[in-house]
């Protein structure tokens, strides 16, 4: 009965054995190993190449004849860009000086039509800005009736009641504007309207009424 016994758990131990053997996988075959290598190193290698021809066709188009023209088109723009801020700085800083200018432009002009008639004021009539403030571009400017005040371009001289224009638009025009390029040397003088009677009375009474 103890032989028995003591056989039992040996039997046991190599049943388990041979089921822990089943469970493994078998080793994988080496060519297998070696294969899957290789092809995981070919398609490194196919992702680097595609990688590579992908740069080649943009240089490609970069330097072909459609490339080289989209290049000499996108220079022209630059030199474009760069040769109008310049010239907008340029115009800027000009329109800026003449403004020092116009006291003596107005003086020049004063004189010449004052003296316009004699010998003194014939003898040195070609003493006057105008002809120096064309020769550099600069032009008048003349703006309309029923235009908008725009404070940067016009001077309102006086404002009158008009039911037939709109508050803050033009009336007449006194007197033209000198610009260089867009650049106000002198804004236009005007006279503009207050609109109708009514509204201003009612714009009134909305100031004075006190806030709640």
């Amino acid at each position: 009965m103890s032989e028995e016994a003591e056989e039992a758990p040996e039997e046991v131990s190599e049943e388990g054995d041979a089921a822990e053997e089943e469970a493994k996988e078998p080793p994988e075959d080496p060519e297998v190993t070696a294969l899957k290598e290789s092809i995981a190193e070919l398609e490194a290698t196919l992702a680097d190449k595609k990688s590579k021809l992908q740069y080649e066709l943009e240089k490609c188009e970069e330097y072909s004849k459609s490339g080289y023209a989209r290049k000499v088109a996108d220079m022209e723009n630059m030199k474009r860009v760069r040769s109008n801020i310049a010239s907008t700085s340029r115009s800027s800083a000009t329109a800026a000086v003449l403004k020092d200018f116009l006291p003596m432009y107005d003086k020049l002009n004063t004189l010449k039509e004052t003296h316009a008639e004699n010998e003194y004021g014939k003898k040195y009539s070609e003493l006057n800005l105008q002809a120096t403030f064309a020769t550099l571009g600069v032009t008048d400017f003349e703006v309309a009736p029923g235009d908008n005040v725009n404070n940067f371009r016009m001077k309102v001289l006086e404002s009158e009641v008009n039911a037939d224009f709109a508050k803050d638009t033009i009336l007449s025009m006194v007197a033209p504007g000198l610009e260089l390029d867009g650049n106000v040397i002198r804004p236009a003088m005007v006279v503009s309207s207050l609109g109708a009677e009514g509204e201003e009375a009612a714009e009134k009474e909305a100031e004075e009424e006190p806030a709640e």
